[in-house]
């Protein structure tokens, strides 16, 4: 794993990677993904997604074509990954929460999101960090986060990358 992404940026990125970075910007720092995915979070077919799937570095990276393919979205699933210097990969819920909280994170939200595929499957979310923590048997199997917004529709990519 590269030590220069260790670090889970609330907001901003992971490491030397920051939200609103294109495309070329990422593959010049971690090189091309084993697999890229197009698809489209609409019935009409717009508004296309583009996620890119680093399988030795368990991170996933997404790009939205309505933010000019910019950096908009970024899952690990390896305790390798921190948050504030703490590894939550692999903890239980209860863990996760008193962790949360211990760095300020004070809007969770618990919801059991199972099915029959996923059993027990339940998702904890911030709303205010913009972050989505989902369980398997209770155990934190993967973190999701994006960049912050000024409001329901603007990304706040300028503060983020100091422009």
């Amino acid at each position: 794993m590269k030590k220069e992404l260790q670090n889970i940026q609330v907001g901003a990125g992971l490491g030397s990677i920051l939200f609103g970075m294109s495309r070329a910007e990422i593959s010049a720092i971690i090189g091309e993904p084993n697999e890229k995915i197009t698809e489209s979070y609409t019935d009409d077919g717009e508004n296309l997604t583009e996620i890119w799937h680093y399988d030795e570095l368990e991170l996933s990276l997404g790009f939205d074509e309505e933010d000019d393919w910019q950096l908009v979205s970024i899952a690990v699933t390896s305790p390798f990954y921190l948050l504030e210097s703490v590894s939550l990969i692999g903890k239980e819920v209860e863990a996760v929460q008193t962790e949360l909280q211990n760095i300020g994170v004070s809007d969770l939200e618990l919801e059991d999101w199972s099915s029959a595929e996923n059993p027990d499957h339940k998702l904890l979310t911030s709303d205010d960090e913009s972050m989505n923590f989902w369980f398997d048997q209770d155990i934190l199997t993967e973190i999701q986060w994006s960049p912050l917004f000024a409001d329901e529709e603007t990304i706040l990519f300028t503060q983020i990358n100091g422009q």
